[in-house]
């Protein structure tokens, strides 16, 4: 039996973020996706062409509920999905709640894994949307 892939997205690669409100070309192969919530702590990196967020896993007690989508992904090409995300996080797996009602679904997330910048800014929500909205900022669309 074939294992399918799970993608937890909480920022610019949820449907309909990427560049002029479309999705981003490497995401073809996506499967359904279902809103979803994982447990960390969330923030807003600044880039020269808008915001990105970075997740870091915790259970410790400023963590907060982070909202995002979570993908069938079995059919997506994973390798140009990890060279997107670059250097400064990794692909690993979490715990997710929301794909089937019942949570604890394991699905492969970015995590964030450098110091984080100067200029970067907690997201106590844990939506990175409705923070971007808030706050007038834009999102990140590609460089």
């Amino acid at each position: 039996m074939i294992r399918s892939r799970h993608l937890f997205f909480y920022g610019v690669l949820q449907e309909g973020r990427g560049p002029d409100g479309g999705d981003w070309p490497f995401l073809r192969g996506l499967g359904l996706g279902a809103p979803a919530t994982a447990q960390g702590a969330l923030y807003a990196i600044p880039h020269a062409d808008g915001w990105f967020p970075a997740l870091i896993p915790t259970q410790a007690r400023f963590a907060t509920i982070v909202y995002g989508t979570i993908y069938e992904a079995s059919e997506v090409d994973i390798a140009a999905i990890d060279a997107f995300e670059g250097a400064d996080y990794a692909r690993q797996a979490i715990s997710v709640d929301g794909w089937d009602g019942y949570g604890d679904t394991q699905a492969d997330a970015y995590v964030w894994t450098a110091e984080l910048p100067d200029g970067a800014e907690p997201i106590a929500s844990g939506n990175f949307a409705e923070w971007l909205k808030e706050t007038g900022r834009p999102a990140y669309a590609g460089g």
